[in-house]
């Protein structure tokens, strides 16, 4: 399910097709305060956060919108994810990097800053956090090819669960803490494996 290139998917739920797009963040479309996702952080970001931070270009929120009920005044959230743009040294590296690699001076990376997806569209079959996540890394890959920076993404697990969720998918904890957990890292080669594998035709 790739929602870069394509602008809307249609999954079924039940005898009911759901169609979901990606979408900006627009808080005069899109109902951020029916979103729950299960974390009162990752709620509160989106309810009260995001919007503000991209109005002062901290970073963007893109949405996964049900746009099943045409007639709603606000539409739906069924996930949405937050990136951002951050710097690493090369001591919080995992132990994985080789030794020199990079200079001595922080690098920069891309930041999943938020990730989540509303419990009304969790443990259904549909994968929207793995949906996400590509989106997510392929947005990424697509800014380092164009703009030529980027070594990895980066991201901060705020449970077990989200750590095992990233870590499925190649991401390596580093040697910085954040919330009293490690941040992971994924090396842009393997954001870039995933992205092709994602699109064998690209």
């Amino acid at each position: 399910m790739k929602l870069y290139w394509q602008p809307s998917v249609a999954v079924n739920k039940g005898l009911k097709t759901v169609k979901l797009t990606v979408e900006l963040l627009d808080k005069k479309k899109h109902d951020r305060q029916a979103f729950d996702c299960g974390l009162s952080a990752v709620n509160e970001f989106l309810q009260k956060q995001a919007s503000r931070q991209m109005r002062q270009k901290i970073n963007r929120t893109w949405l996964l919108v049900d746009r099943s009920e045409p007639g709603r005044d606000l539409a739906q959230i069924a996930g949405f994810l937050t990136l951002t743009t951050a710097t690493v040294v090369k001591d919080e590296l995992p132990a994985t990097e080789p030794q020199g690699r990079f200079p001595g001076y922080p690098i920069p990376v891309f930041k999943l800053g938020w990730i989540g997806v509303d419990l009304k569209y969790q443990d259904n079959g549909w994968f929207l956090g793995e949906t996400l996540l590509l989106e997510a890394l392929e947005r990424s890959y697509s800014l380092s090819e164009c703009g030529g920076l980027g070594v990895a993404v980066v991201t901060d697990p705020l449970t077990d669960r989200s750590e095992a969720f990233f870590r499925r998918y190649g991401f390596r904890q580093m040697n910085r803490a954040f919330r009293d957990r490690d941040s992971l890292y994924l090396p842009m080669g393997i954001v870039k494996t995933l992205v092709e594998q994602e699109l064998p035709g690209r």
